[in-house]
């Protein structure tokens, strides 16, 4: 994800969003969704030099209230089309190498399966423990994931509680 293009000057342009990114330099490469497919360049830049906003103010951006959920609908449905592609390809067998146990063999999803096969809660934290270090090796979010799942914050908030 990367900033896009945020120019006055193309108010009045009417290539289409893609070729016009391409062209300006903006994104080396960029992948239409079904609504930026359908985008002129003016549709998202649509303040002009001089041009007064609904507030009757002329800002520092191109973009109107309009602009912003445009792209944020793009950017949703290129989130969405990411999850499903990565969901086709773990459906076909296809890992990541990170979802794979490189001693066993054995891929997240059969892990997943075997915990919520278990009608055990003490054997399901078992399993979980079972396979902690591969766990440990899967990559996270925001800091909380792979080897920093197990961390002193986390710690921390295991052994202090405050009102």
């Amino acid at each position: 994800m990367e900033a896009t293009v945020d120019n006055k000057a193309l108010a009045s342009d009417t290539r289409s969003f893609r070729d016009a990114v391409l062209a300006e330099g903006i994104h080396s490469v960029f992948d239409d969704s079904p609504i930026s497919a359908n985008l002129m360049i003016k549709d998202v830049c649509k303040y002009a030099i001089g041009d007064v906003n609904k507030i009757g103010k002329e800002g520092k951006t191109s973009w109107d209230s309009f602009s912003y959920a445009l792209m944020m609908g793009h950017n949703v449905w290129h989130h969405i089309n990411a999850v499903q592609q990565a969901n086709r390809q773990v459906d076909a067998g296809i890992y990541p190498s990170m979802l794979v146990d490189n001693l066993s063999g054995t891929t997240s999803r059969d892990i997943i399966e075997q915990v919520f096969a278990t009608p055990d809660y003490q054997e399901r934290l078992d399993i979980l423990d079972h396979y902690s270090k591969f766990w440990m090796g899967i990559s996270g979010a925001r800091g909380m994931g792979g080897k920093k799942a197990v961390n002193a914050k986390r710690q921390f908030n295991n052994l202090f509680d405050f009102d």
